[in-house]
């Protein structure tokens, strides 16, 4: 490996390095995606969040949401996706998807129960599925302009 004696070389290397290393460690994402079976999930205040749970809407079961911080927001859902499945085929998971956004920074908790249809009986035992939700501060705008738009 060849050193870099040259003086204006080694401040052009640096002056390379500090450009592009930041915008390596930091990619912002257009949303965040929160783990199928609940769990810890970080983000940035102003981002959206998606949680996506696997119901059985054709049965009537489905998940709710129960408790919500005030510092997430509900902006859309609960939406049903249907998997596409092959004729024949049963079994294959289907989706409901909430979306929230991050209103500020801290510690943030979300919640989900397995509900039964009107007449049905509950789910013993009782399933659950929690998110706690850690929300960071937005970058400051000067390194969003120079990171440039999200995902690119």
């Amino acid at each position: 490996m060849k050193r870099l004696t040259d003086p204006i070389a080694r401040v052009a290397a640096t002056l390379i390095a500090a450009a592009v290393l930041p915008s390596c460690a930091s990619i912002e994402r257009d949303e965040v995606a929160a783990p199928p079976d609940g769990g810890s999930v970080e983000m940035r205040a102003g981002m959206p969040l998606v949680v996506s749970l696997p119901p059985d809407p054709s049965t009537g079961y489905g998940w709710v949401l129960q408790a919500a911080s005030p510092n997430l927001a509900l902006i859309g859902g609960p939406d049903y996706t249907p998997a596409p499945k092959p004729p024949g085929l049963v079994g294959v998971a289907d989706t409901t998807a909430y979306r929230f956004r991050a209103l500020k920074p801290g510690a943030g908790a979300l919640e989900f129960v397995w509900v039964a249809p009107p007449g049905q009986p509950s789910p013993s035992p009782a399933r659950t599925a929690r998110y706690d939700v850690n929300v960071t501060p937005q970058l400051p705008s000067s390194y969003r302009d120079f990171l440039g738009p999200p995902g690119k």
